[in-house]
């Protein structure tokens, strides 16, 4: 509850002083139109969305607020419509440690396909952006940054459930999603906390974590007969490694998680290398080559072994374009996706994004059989303020 009205209170206070000398105030509307070509029936063919960011920070003389809104409308899929603070936190220095409080997010982790690291926040999924589409983290944070390296320590008093999308949208396993269950019996109460260090030695960034409390991503039951999805969150206590060599042109990279889950030993890892080739066709642009494995025995996991390969095209020009393909495939050629992204500026206040999804599964009752109308073709379309 001091959380929660810290956030409010402070999301008053920077709206009313950001025009000062002492702040700053951006804002980023998107306009996002979806087709989804292998719609089945009865289910969204094509859909439309408004989103607003605001971005802002405010100064208080040795104090900081900071503010991420979004607000999201949706002409037909009520899970995607949100109203969220992904952070409204106020920052101070106490003792050589910077000390936050409110709604913040945080990235960790190195790989490009997926962060089984990146354990503070909570996945916004019904947005369908990925690691980008993140739930605040209503938290206490400590850091303190030294020669030696950075630590960093949360408590996370109140846990952010995945998000869904409508039965009839996507992705969607076309089953309504029934209340969630907790192994904690504290549920959504129920504390949390995580501690990371991470340094630089020579060309290698290195980073371990710890972390105790509620599993990010829910185990899914099909139940009621077959007519309703049951989020199970089990409580989690783990270790991550990660692991960073940068080379004048290739990137070699590592994360790992291992621990308990529901009271299970579980492990998983993510290794990969990113080459670039600079100067295609005797361009200024740069092809970067990607392949990494997943391996993740946890029941959460669409499968427990997947290899991954992708092209990263920047072409280095006045307009930012770059382009982003990825196709992973499981080990049993069962289940494979197949992700491109491009983006690039229109102008000084503009920027277009495209982006496609397809999936593909021998077996309907795999975990992207269950997604099998789910490809997605969608353009947005971003306007800077």
């Amino acid at each position: 509850m001091m959380l929660r009205f810290a956030s409010l209170l402070f999301t008053g206070l920077i709206a009313a002083q950001t025009a000062t000398a002492d702040g700053e105030l951006n804002a980023k509307l998107i306009a996002d139109f979806r087709s989804y070509p292998n719609s089945n029936a009865g289910t969204i063919v094509s859909g439309q969305s408004l989103e607003l960011n605001i971005d802002a920070y405010q100064d208080f003389g040795a104090a900081r607020g900071v503010l991420e809104l979004v607000a999201r409308i949706d002409d037909q899929d009520s899970g995607r419509r949100i109203l969220e603070a992904r952070q409204a936190y106020i920052s101070t220095e106490i003792g050589g440690f910077e000390v936050y409080l409110g709604n913040r997010q945080e990235f960790w982790g190195k790989a490009e396909s997926t962060n089984i690291v990146d354990v503070v926040n909570q996945q916004d999924a019904a947005a369908d952006q990925g690691g980008a589409g993140k739930l605040g983290a209503p938290s206490v944070s400590i850091e303190r940054y030294a020669d030696y390296g950075d630590l960093q320590f949360w408590y996370m008093p109140n846990f952010r459930e995945l998000t869904f999308n409508d039965a009839d949208a996507h992705p969607s396993g076309e089953l309504p999603v029934k209340a969630a269950r907790y192994q904690r019996s504290e549920g959504r109460n129920a504390d949390d906390f995580a501690f990371r260090f991470s340094t630089v030695v020579d060309d290698w960034d290195l980073a371990g974590s710890l972390f105790y409390g509620t599993a990010r991503t829910p185990i899914l039951s099909v139940v009621d007969m077959g007519t309703a999805l049951e989020p199970y969150y089990a409580e989690q206590r783990s270790i991550g490694l990660e692991a960073q060599y940068t080379g004048d042109a290739t990137l070699l990279k590592w994360e790992s998680l291992h621990g308990k889950q529901d009271g299970k030993d579980f492990f998983a890892a993510v290794a990969g290398l990113e080459n670039t080739l600079h100067g295609v066709l005797d361009q200024v642009w740069d092809l970067g080559l990607i392949a990494e494995a997943q391996y993740d025995g946890r029941p959460q996991a669409a499968a427990e072994r997947f290899y991954v390969a992708g092209l990263r095209l920047t072409l280095n020009d006045a307009k930012d374009t770059s382009l982003l393909l990825l196709t992973s495939q499981d080990e049993a050629k069962d289940q494979s996706l197949i992700s491109f992204d491009a983006s690039r500026r229109l102008n000084s206040w503009s920027s277009i994004n495209f982006g496609a999804k397809f999936f593909d599964a021998k077996t309907t009752t795999s975990v992207f059989g269950f997604l099998d109308d789910d490809d997605t073709i969608s353009v947005k379309l971003n306007m800077f303020f």
